[in-house]
């Protein structure tokens, strides 16, 4: 869009970023895999040490812009639009009832076998931190280390209902200008002009010329209602999970997550192999997007060390 390096300025100067190598566009790409077409940004810099992020539920690669305009001279970023989010594909209606987290994995499986990059770090937010956790308990023999932001095989139930009531206050509007009024009653601590950046990649038109997220909002199919038990066994089967990422691992906590409790975030430390804790101040469950500094300063000195 036209006005895309505008707001992203606009939006640095809120957030305090500041591009040691100055303001650029990310190159979108395409591909088919399998039934799903998958999205993705590449910032550049391929001869950098390689850096794969998988955002959040609801969020869109864009989200972790902030933050790499901080780094992406030292690093070769590429941003994953996940299936049913941003500009990939959704699911397909004769595979709705499958595990959604099972196709997250192969996508990423697929993916990190389509780019073939040697020595990659694989950096994951909430929903792609779970992704994350998953892949990297598999196949670490791609990776070179993890990064875990503000996420753990158990969820503080505060934060998921704040969030789904969010989402479901939101889901079609019928200008841009509600989307950011409401967003701002969300988050008052994030700057208005980052929250306008963000809407601008979240959303899209409807038929009807109201505003909606770019994301799969189609009821989940009964079959997918968890019982207290698939619930406590995918729980139990994510913490064995953490436990064989043999990888220096970093977990990444906002201290005002009210997702990630610091109870959780010392267990998590406690099994991963190989794990460091670091929390970054002035930042929610949004870590990268909340404090995109300090979050890109807190991963530059863990990733240097690796």
């Amino acid at each position: 869009m036209d006005d895309y390096l505008e707001i992203m300025k606009a939006c640095a100067d809120a957030a305090g970023v500041k591009p040691a190598g100055g303001f650029v566009q990310p190159e979108d790409h395409t591909a088919q895999f399998g039934d799903i077409k998958l999205h993705w940004l590449d910032w550049g810099n391929p001869d950098m040490p390689h850096v794969l992020l998988l955002h959040g539920g609801s969020l869109t690669a864009h989200t972790w812009d902030m933050a790499v305009l901080c780094l992406r001279h030292k690093y070769h970023f590429v941003a994953l639009d996940q299936r049913g989010h941003g500009d990939s594909g959704w699911t397909s209606e004769s595979d709705r009832t499958l595990d959604g987290g099972d196709l997250m994995l192969a996508d990423t499986e697929a993916f990190v076998d389509h780019l073939d990059l040697p020595d990659l770090t694989l950096v994951g937010m909430s929903v792609g931190g779970i992704n994350t956790i998953r892949y990297a308990a598999r196949h670490s023999e791609h990776l070179r280390a993890v990064g875990i932001v503000d996420v753990a095989p158990v969820s503080m139930t505060e934060g998921q209902q704040e969030m789904a009531d969010y989402r479901a206050a939101t889901d079609v509007q019928d200008d841009f200008e509600d989307f950011v009024e409401r967003s701002i009653g969300f988050m008052p601590h994030r700057p208005e002009a980052h929250l306008r950046y963000s809407l601008h990649h979240s959303l899209r038109k409807t038929s009807d010329g109201r505003y909606t997220w770019k994301r799969d909002m189609r009821p989940r199919p009964a079959t997918m209602n968890d019982s207290s038990g698939a619930g406590v066994d995918r729980e139990s089967a994510l913490w064995a999970d953490v436990r064989c990422i043999r990888k220096p691992a970093m977990l990444f906590r906002g201290a005002n997550s009210k997702i990630l409790s610091p109870e959780t975030a010392d267990r998590m430390i406690e099994e991963l192999p190989d794990g460091q804790l670091v929390t970054i101040p002035d930042a929610t469950h949004n870590v990268h997007s909340d404090n995109p500094v300090d979050f890109a300063g807190a991963l530059d000195d863990f990733l240097s060390t690796v």
